[in-house]
């Protein structure tokens, strides 16, 4: 006896799973059957599509992350460089100086102290500064876009948008270092008293846009 299901219902069924499969796959599908990569993001990441076991406060059951973005990492330059300089410094120019100092040689406890201290200042400024870019984070899941600004210790802005509020997404690149580097600004504009949101030096904008322009059209 044939146990095979025949009609109308399994040839459509069967007519469907044809047409995905010969329909070419796309790079960006949120609401669809595609297959989806996760990454496992790392501490320097400034661009993650689709994070792997993150999670962020008042995440709702059945919302998934697609894109996490920070500043590109190129932006710590400035103050990687400054803090390198002021690190080699009690090895190199401090000697000269104190060499030509007329004040008598301090002992050796307390150069010491005073370049533990020195070291922990610097320590406390990279751990500012990293932490400053790190927290300056913006979320595009598949039901909201949100944007955290950290300007300060005791300073944090948030601005979120919902994906159905959204109603244009744009992005620019002004000045060279951002074109060889490829980030820039990516703009988001929503209906009514929403408020406009912003990632600002953000890596691949135009990638960025584009997926957040996919949302919109699903």
């Amino acid at each position: 006896m044939d146990n095979e299901l025949h009609g109308e219902f399994v040839l459509n069924g069967e007519k469907k799973k044809d047409a995905l499969e010969d329909a070419p796959e796309t790079p960006f599908m949120p609401q669809s059957s595609a297959k989806k990569h996760h990454n496992s993001p790392h501490f320097y990441s400034s661009l993650v599509r689709y994070p792997k076991n993150v999670r962020f406060a008042d995440q709702e059951e059945n919302e998934e992350i697609i894109l996490i973005v920070r500043r590109h990492f190129i932006t710590n330059m400035p103050w990687l460089a400054s803090s390198i300089i002021f690190a080699i410094l009690p090895f190199t120019l401090f000697p000269i100086i104190f060499s030509f100092s007329p004040f008598p040689v301090l002992s050796s406890q307390t150069l010491f102290l005073m370049t533990f201290f020195y070291y922990l200042i610097i320590a406390g400024f990279v751990l500012l500064n990293f932490t400053l870019w790190y927290f300056h984070i913006g979320i595009i899941t598949n039901i909201r876009i949100r944007d955290i600004d950290i300007h300060g210790i005791l300073y944090k802005d948030v601005s979120e948008a919902k994906n159905e509020f959204i109603q244009d997404v744009s992005y620019a690149q002004i000045g060279f270092v951002r074109s060889i580097f490829n980030y820039g600004e990516v703009s988001v504009q929503t209906a009514g008293t929403k408020p406009n949101i912003e990632f600002d030096k953000a890596p691949r904008p135009a990638e960025i846009a584009r997926i957040i322009g996919d949302l919109l059209g699903n």
